[in-house]
């Protein structure tokens, strides 16, 4: 194969390793001629270009395996997603299958074209291009995701529940998929493991509740206080009545309602 083979470090290689000349640290000066001999007889250089050779195919094939997305996909996939943020969907599609063809590893080129699939109502042909999606990318946590949506629609619930189970591994605390496996579970009748999961999946909601105190913070500095009051009641209603931030929240609310009373209509 072309490209493969370096003879000049080969043979180096080759003649440090039968050279009766190479240093031994543990034997007598004489013993260099028996060991080069009894090398020679083990059939080391065969052994080392075999072994040369296949390393070098390895990487041969991890290159290809492994090659970068053109600046041409990449366009086309720019172009692809402004289509369907359009609802341009069949503009969209028709470019995304172009790419695929070109580009079939593109992970994200081939998850989007599941997603239209699904849209088009074809489940199909969305499954297949999600699980091929996971062939190249299994880090692709939205392709979980959706596969999964799509396996309960249809009542496959032990596969719903492979395909997710590897997405918690990877992102053990994304919401959607602790919902995901808690429908799972619920399917399941394992009610108390479906509870753990919504619970755990409500907290995320108390986390997106900091955007909402921020802002309040930040509209208050400059006299907003109409601004900063919705922004402190968005973020109790992500919170939560039970959450440990609420009296927080209330505590705020109120003291923003007694700095700036309303004003009474003459």
């Amino acid at each position: 194969m072309p490209g493969f083979a370096r003879p000049g470090l080969l043979k180096k290689t080759q003649y440090f390793l039968l050279s009766e000349h190479r240093p031994c640290y543990n034997c007598s000066p004489h013993s260099g001629t028996k060991k080069a001999a009894s090398l020679k007889k083990m059939k080391i250089p065969g052994l080392l270009t075999a072994a040369c050779l296949c390393l070098q195919l390895v990487c041969f094939c991890a290159k290809q395996s492994a090659q970068p997305i053109t600046d041409q996909s990449l366009q086309r996939y720019h172009t692809a997603r402004k289509y369907y943020s359009e609802q341009r969907l069949d503009d969209s599609l028709n470019l995304l299958l172009e790419n695929h063809r070109a580009a079939p590893e593109f992970s994200a080129n081939s998850f989007l074209i599941g997603k239209i699939y699904y849209f088009n109502h074809d489940p199909v042909q969305a499954e297949h291009f999600w699980r091929h999606t996971l062939k190249f990318n299994p880090h692709h946590v939205d392709a979980r995701k959706w596969l999964a949506r799509l396996y309960l629609q249809q009542d496959r619930i032990e596969e719903a529940e492979d395909v997710l189970k590897p997405g918690l591994a990877i992102s053990s605390e994304d919401p959607e998929l602790l919902i995901l496996m808690g429908k799972v579970k619920r399917r399941h009748q394992d009610l108390a493991a479906a509870i753990q999961l919504y619970l755990q999946s409500q907290a995320f909601s108390e986390r997106l509740s900091e955007a909402s105190i921020d802002l309040a913070e930040i509209y208050n500095s400059f006299g907003l206080a109409d601004r900063a009051k919705v922004e402190l009641e968005r973020a109790l209603e992500l919170a939560g009545e039970q959450s440990s931030i609420s009296p927080s929240l209330y505590a705020a609310l109120e003291q923003l309602e007694a700095n700036n009373p309303a004003e009474v209509p003459p």
